[in-house]
């Protein structure tokens, strides 16, 4: 699976230090071996990047890696989504 160029755009634009604390949570994450989504990683402390684009981006980019795959949708706990639905990960074997 190849990233989308509006994808690789908001990777590349994306703070270093910030995509590198992000994906280091989310590979915690996908270690665990349970069910996540994007406000797990941020209530592991990584700060909201500056644009909400980059988290779609930090997630695609993990799942074209091979370190998750999609595992359904919950209601989003994350303040300000109004319970709007959200993709769940689990890390892959």
């Amino acid at each position: 699976m190849s990233t989308a160029p509006g994808v690789q755009l908001a990777l590349d634009n994306a703070d270093d230090w910030w995509l590198s604390v992000a994906m280091r949570a989310l590979r915690w994450l996908a270690d665990a071996g349970t069910p996540f989504a994007a406000y797990d990683v941020t209530e592991l402390g990584v700060p909201d990047p500056d644009s909400p684009n980059r988290w779609g981006a930090l997630f695609r980019a993990a799942h074209t890696a091979g370190l998750i795959e999609p595992a359904g949708y919950t209601q989003s706990r994350r303040p300000g989504r109004a319970g709007g639905l959200c993709r769940t990960w689990v890390g892959r074997r």
